[in-house]
């Protein structure tokens, strides 16, 4: 079952809005970039580009990729730079053994089961070996977990398709991986009180 089907919604997301602080998840990935030299990484949904920007900041080669259109139309105005590709991360088009690092902030929790499981081993591959992953999703403890209308197991529709995760399920998502965090995170998003399941795993 393919559930990242709000192609309208995607499309438009980011148009007019341009953030241009990084997300604090960006910064707490950046500290364990640096500490192992990561030279190149995959933001994965990257949006607008906030955090793209903030890595290449940093000096780390960055390629871009999101399914919205006005968000990479954005992150090309802000840096013309960026390799930045407009795709579904169901077909990544990247080759095994392309990033030091992949960092997915919100842009997994889309997909069905099955979608999934395959979106990690994808992600798995690209990665070179001791390649790190961080990944933060929402969790089934976020206000909205149960809102709207049920599409698959701790899935709704609510405005747009959310598969809410558990540490459970995230780890079986990284069972390839060797984890080095997984945690519950609740924090302010989108100006209210959201909570998360936030990983870090390496190949």
């Amino acid at each position: 079952m393919v559930i990242m089907d709000d192609k309208k919604f995607w499309k438009g997301r980011w148009r007019g809005s341009f953030i241009l602080t990084p997300n604090p998840f960006a910064k707490r990935a950046y500290v364990l970039m640096k500490k192992k030299h990561v030279k190149r990484v995959l933001d994965l949904g990257c949006g607008d580009g906030r955090d793209s920007i903030y890595f290449a900041r940093k000096g780390v080669a960055v390629e871009a990729f999101d399914f919205s259109e006005s968000g990479i139309e954005s992150l090309k105005k802000k840096n013309p730079s960026i390799k930045a590709h407009i795709g579904d991360i169901r077909k990544l088009p990247f080759k095994k053994n392309s990033f030091d690092a992949v960092y997915a902030h919100l842009s997994l929790h889309y997909f069905s089961d099955s979608e999934t499981e395959k979106i990690f081993s994808k992600l798995h591959a690209v990665l070179k070996k001791g390649g790190l992953l961080f990944v933060k999703c929402k969790s089934t403890d976020d206000l909205l977990f149960g809102k709207g209308k049920k599409v698959a197991e701790n899935t709704y529709r609510s405005g747009h398709v959310r598969h809410f995760f558990t540490k459970d399920y995230m780890a079986k998502q990284l069972n390839t991986f060797k984890v080095l965090r997984l945690k519950k995170n609740s924090s302010s998003y989108a100006s209210s009180k959201s909570s998360f399941i936030e990983a870090i795993a390496q190949k």
